[in-house]
């Protein structure tokens, strides 16, 4: 199995696990009053839908022509997208923080750096797509 495959494996699993955790606390906290902070819910739901697309592109490395050192770059940076984004949301609901545009928390940096690498990962694939179509 390629390295991709299994840095994106441990990705997916472990972003299900903290959504799990997370949903927990949340469940906590909506036994305790009707409405729970939105960056819970955040902390909670994005994981959620982090964890499985990154299993599933499991199948998009298996099949994909690009040289190994490209598909582990992408699949590193798609992970650390979804650690970034999990660990904003987390330090917002942590913080008490209504609004992070208003307020613009700590944390706000760390969804800066998640989007940059979010953006990494397709960019590198299809960078390199882009060069075996002109070269080829």
């Amino acid at each position: 199995m390629e390295i991709a495959a299994k840095i994106l494996i441990v990705g997916g699993v472990l972003n299900l696990a903290y959504s799990f955790l997370t949903g927990f606390l949340l469940a906590n906290t909506r036994r305790r009053s009707p409405a729970a902070s939105k960056y819970l819910v955040f902390a909670h739901v994005g994981p959620l839908m982090q964890g499985p697309m990154l299993l599933s592109l499991v199948f998009a490395v298996i099949l994909s022509p690009l040289p190994t050192g490209v598909k582990t770059l992408a699949a590193s940076l798609m992970v650390a997208e979804s650690v970034f984004l999990a660990a904003k949301d987390t330090l917002n609901w942590v913080q008490g923080m209504k609004d992070e545009f208003v307020e613009r928390p700590p944390g706000v940096v760390l969804g800066g750096i998640s989007v940059l690498l979010g953006m990494g990962g397709p960019r590198a694939e299809i960078c390199v797509k882009m060069g075996h179509r002109d070269n080829g």
